[in-house]
């Protein structure tokens, strides 16, 4: 038996209900990866890389302009491979230089293996990400397919679920919300209740309202049913005591899990272990841990969540690729980070994994027109009337940038 597979059967029993269990998809995750392992040394050589921070021309709720940056990866026979990201990614001179000294002259039939390299190297995780989605953009552009099928195809759509945002309202104003995503096909919905940033007391660094989110709780199971899939998300907001009963409120509302209800730091480890001990509703985590997978399968290890939760920016696609085969071995789920304008390695990841695994893509909104962001060529995913969002079939990540926008709008 799975060395997990004896703690609290309730709660994962509870997650096989919802359809997020993993049992049986190991052996496939594995036999999948070693399609990636074909070598083709010798046929390719990495040649450039090159980094274009440029401007959107849009602008941010405070009024700064909202600039991102194109990475695009060469080889010497003429293939590339690119990724579009924040403005934060963007490496300083010395980092600049890291990087193509050690990519230059590579193979790029191996994303893990140069993924390795920078990580050991102490590269930050954001532009390590950039780099590493180029890789796998390009490794996917050199075979003529996508990343999805290169890891062996899991499924050609994913099931979406709304994150409300934080501080919406009222009750009714959040029951209202969860009415509306779910008569839009959406599948579930996160609720992000009522939280002061940076007015935290007791070792937090911001404050949750326990009573009024479980008010907030209480009027979207009512408005929604008993079958929706619910969840929780309060952002680090409670001490143990508060998290312990909302908690208990969250497993009388069978809500789908809890996700980071107190601080993620290592002093706070131990507290998740006590409180994932005394509740039925699965506890999800850590979102904030500032390192890659590693940490995050500690946790695992360590019963201190039931769901784990990674960001593409917190290493790249090959750091969420190998904590999803940990969460695949340890019978767990895995929640991305919302994905805002970067879903393409997210929807790749998914693709290449079953739905018992990566359940949903998170949305920040109901908006289903199609959308061409600044610099992109092509609309944005979005999800149909089902509420599913296809699996792009482009090769590498299926993301096509305008190229020309970009070189016009480039900002140094």
């Amino acid at each position: 038996m799975n060395r997990y597979a004896d703690r609290h059967l309730d709660r994962r029993d509870l997650l096989k209900a919802l359809g997020i269990t993993a049992a049986g998809l190991t052996c496939n995750r594995l036999a999948a990866r070693h399609l990636i392992l074909v070598d083709t040394s010798g046929a390719e050589q990495i040649s450039r890389v090159e980094w274009i921070p440029y401007d959107t021309g849009r602008r941010s709720a405070d009024a700064a302009p909202q600039q991102r940056c194109a990475v695009r990866i060469s080889t010497t026979g003429g293939a590339q491979g690119w990724a579009d990201f924040s403005i934060s990614v963007a490496p300083d001179e010395e980092t600049t230089d890291l990087i193509s000294d050690t990519l230059l002259e590579q193979d790029p039939a191996h994303p893990e293996s140069l993924w390795r390299r920078l990580y050991q190297q102490g590269l930050p995780l954001a532009t390590l990400a950039a780099v590493d989605v180029a890789l796998w953009d390009l490794r996917g552009r050199l075979e003529g397919t996508s990343v999805h099928a290169l890891l062996g195809a899991q499924r050609q759509k994913v099931r979406t679920c709304l994150n409300t945002g934080f501080n919406r309202g009222e009750p009714a104003d959040y029951a209202q919300i969860a009415r509306q995503c779910q008569a839009s096909g959406v599948a579930a919905i996160k609720i992000q209740p009522t939280i002061a940033w940076g007015a935290g007391r007791d070792g937090l660094t911001d404050a949750g309202f326990p009573d009024k989110d479980m008010a907030v709780y209480s009027a979207v199971r009512e408005a929604v049913g008993a079958d929706y899939p619910c969840i929780a998300d309060n952002q680090s907001g409670y001490t143990y005591d508060e998290a312990l009963r909302v908690g208990r409120l969250l497993d009388d509302l069978s809500f789908a899990w809890y996700e980071s209800p107190m601080p993620e730091t290592d002093a706070w480890v131990e507290r998740y272990m006590a409180l994932a001990g005394e509740l039925r509703t699965p506890i999800c985590g850590p979102e904030a841990l500032p390192d890659a997978y590693e940490p995050r399968i500690a946790w695992i290890q360590q019963q201190a969540c039931d769901v784990s939760r990674i960001s593409i920016y917190h290493g790249g696609f090959t750091a969420a690729l190998q904590l999803t085969s940990a969460c695949a071995e340890a019978g767990v789920a895995l929640t991305l980070a919302d994905a805002g304008p970067d879903p393409y390695p997210y929807l790749q990841l998914m693709g290449s994994t079953a739905e018992s695994v990566t359940p949903y893509l998170e949305i920040a909104s109901l908006f289903r027109e199609l959308n061409v962001l600044p610099g992109r060529a092509q609309p944005e995913p979005a999800f149909d009337n089902d509420g599913l969002v296809a699996i792009p079939h482009r090769p590498g990540m299926g993301l096509e940038l305008d190229w020309q926008y970009i070189a016009t709008h480039r900002v140094r």
